[in-house]
């Protein structure tokens, strides 16, 4: 039995050996002709070959997906990262640019206030307004214990904003000049003897005005252009010398007595935060 074991082992290792050998002679030799049991040994390990063959590519193409796939994500989180700081240089800025806007903005007033020599004011912060795109009505942080009054003057150092209606303890409602309940009486700043009325157009229902001011000129034969800069005349409950707006467009009808002008505020009413409130002598 173990003779038969042997032998029958030595057979299987002699076959292995010649069939290796007549694989390397197809493979190695590169003859334009093979013998019939090369040609059928042939077809019978080139099938296996290929198996093996692409599973090899197959595992190796899988190992290179999984190192792309991992150096794809890494780039993809350095990138974010990078993304994370750029984005906070950018609110950082706009943080910077807005201080800045405000400071010019109250250095403008401080100005007004020391040429003007008003010592009775008040700064405060936008806490809500109306419904709509516009400013036209809106509520500040500061009332009657900070020492606000009614129809106080408010403005801002790109010109006049409006004046406070109602207030409490601690809190204020300021009208805008672009509000269709308010008015303002102006003189041009290049000629003071011209002099006017220009009302607001913004109401309810009315958001999609353009926030200009409408008005006349009360001698219709005064030479105003576009371009012309208006301020408060101090005819009104508004402190005088104050930038209201400049002169987009002047309408003269033959038939009207009253030159009509058409004005656009110096003052930016879709985007408001801190003003100034100046507190006029004869309230104290």
């Amino acid at each position: 039995m173990k003779k038969l074991v042997k032998r029958g082992t030595k057979m299987i290792v002699t076959f292995v050996t010649i069939i290796l050998v007549i694989v390397m002679g197809i493979t190695i030799g590169g003859r334009a002709k093979v013998t019939m049991p090369e040609n059928i040994i042939g077809k019978i390990v080139t099938p296996v070959q290929e198996i093996f063959y692409k599973g090899g590519q197959g595992a190796r193409d899988l190992v290179s997906s999984l190192f792309t796939f991992r150096t794809i994500a890494k780039e993809n989180e350095e990138l974010k990262k990078e993304l994370e700081k750029l984005n906070q240089k950018v609110i950082q800025l706009s943080l910077t640019r807005d201080e800045l806007r405000e400071l010019r903005n109250l250095y403008g007033v401080l100005n007004y206030v020391k040429e003007n020599q008003k010592n009775n004011y008040v700064t405060a912060s936008i806490t809500g307004k109306d419904i709509g795109n516009w400013f036209n009505i809106f509520t500040i942080d500061a009332g009657k214990n900070q020492g606000i009054k009614k129809d106080s003057t408010v403005m801002n150092g790109e010109g006049l904003i409006g004046k406070v209606f109602e207030l409490g303890d601690d809190w204020s409602k300021v009208v805008t000049i672009i509000d269709n309940k308010s008015s303002v009486s102006f003189q041009v700043l290049r000629n003071n003897q011209y002099i006017g009325v220009v009302r607001g157009s913004v109401g309810v229902g009315r958001e999609s005005e353009t926030g200009e001011l409408k008005g006349y000129l009360i001698d219709p034969e005064a030479d105003v252009l576009a371009g012309d800069k208006l301020i408060t005349s101090g005819l009104s409950m508004y402190e005088k010398g104050i930038l209201v707006g400049e002169i987009k467009e002047v309408i003269k009808k033959e038939h009207e007595l009253l030159k009509n002008i058409v004005v656009e505020p110096t003052v930016n009413f879709k985007k408001l935060d801190k003003v100034f409130i100046i507190i006029p002598d004869q309230l104290n």
